[in-house]
């Protein structure tokens, strides 16, 4: 058995034991630990019962410090271009059970001049939902992806721009997205679900700012920590369903916000159901794309509406001195004007995939 090995067996004889006997890891060992995992010094064996005896002994707040440090450290991050960078991280395994609108609210956002970064992988155990690239590649959409660290920057370079980018799990850290086999054999979500979306490959030269969504009581905290922890200047966190940062319609979305040099705290905001639609929309790669297009393309729905409402919620984070009515006006304008729509098409590297004419 190599070192490494024997360090990573160490470990597990301490975290593997069960909730009473388990030890937790300090902050290096945490990082040193999912090290082991990444560089695949550790065997698959020793990666499948980390990842699981982490997620039944539960990890403290050092551990998943450690744990994003070295998700970062694996990671190629570059600095784009441009001042600021927003980016809306919603979870890497997709979503089953409602639409998501992420894309659409980028691109209302960068149609206001806002810099929106996107994220993803084309699949990940063990919801396999739709994803962010499975929808936008559906479209007809080449996101420029397989050229590691060159496809990164050259995204980089796209969000400058265009204020809109998509980069993949598989150019930004290889090492991670590797694990999917692992991930697949353990069938439950690991830690890993959790940090992976906080890594944010791309950053804006001043300022950064992450928009996610939490589900679990404590996470919101937890999140917050983490990114202003790494550097991110501040942090916008929906609770939505099944995670997502997308607004529920027709009753109220718990919010949890942190600007630079204060702590988090709690608002919500509500989204009419006038209109009708929301929870029965069949989930599925047509239906996403048509809700997708039928906002972009100008119409009245209320998808339309929470869409405008969460990148008007975010445009008054970046700039409390605006009103929420004023900023809801300004981005409702560039959507039926069509602006933001030919800001999606500028997600693809092969150009236009849908008029962005308005309705």
């Amino acid at each position: 058995m190599s070192l490494d090995s024997e360090i990573m067996r160490e470990y597990l004889s301490r975290i593997a034991v069960g909730p009473s006997g388990s030890r937790d890891l300090s902050e290096s060992e945490a990082y040193d630990a999912l090290s082991l995992c990444l560089t695949r010094a550790a065997s698959d064996v020793q990666i499948g019962v980390f990842l699981i005896a982490e997620r039944l002994k539960r990890e403290t707040r050092d551990e998943n410090v450690g744990f994003l440090r070295a998700l970062m450290d694996a990671s190629a991050i570059v600095t784009a271009p441009t001042d600021r960078v927003v980016s809306l991280c919603d979870p890497y395994d997709g979503f089953r059970r409602v639409p998501h609108f992420a894309p659409v609210v980028a691109a209302l956002l960068g149609a206001v001049g806002i810099p929106t970064l996107l994220h993803g992988v084309r699949s990940m155990p063990p919801k396999h939902g739709l994803t962010h690239r499975v929808v936008l590649e559906a479209m007809g959409m080449d996101l420029g992806i397989g050229q590691g660290a060159d496809s990164v920057a050259e995204a980089a370079k796209r969000l400058a721009t265009h204020h809109i980018a998509y980069v993949d799990l598989q150019d930004f850290c290889p090492s991670l997205h590797g694990l999917i086999p692992v991930r697949e054999s353990i069938a439950k979500r690991p830690f890993l679900a959790t940090l992976e979306k906080l890594i944010i490959p791309i950053r804006g030269r001043k300022e950064t700012h992450a928009v996610a969504g939490w589900v679990h009581a404590g996470y919101e905290t937890l999140m917050t920590d983490l990114m202003h922890g790494a550097g991110l200047e501040t942090t916008f966190l929906v609770k939505g369903r099944e995670g997502h940062t997308d607004l529920n319609i027709g009753r109220e979305t718990s919010l949890w916000i942190r600007n630079e040099g204060e702590n988090g705290q709690a608002q919500t905001t509500s989204v009419p159901s006038a209109g009708g639609g929301g929870s029965g929309d069949e989930t599925t790669v047509k239906t996403v794309v048509e809700l997708w297009r039928s906002i972009l393309s100008g119409e009245k729905t209320p998808y339309a509406s929470s869409s405008v409402h969460l990148a008007a919620h975010i445009c008054v984070h970046l700039d409390p001195s605006q009103t929420l009515k004023a900023a809801q006006e300004r981005v409702e304008q560039a959507r039926i004007e069509g602006r933001a729509g030919a800001v999606f098409n500028n997600l693809g590297v092969n150009g236009p995939v849908f008029s962005s004419n308005p309705a």
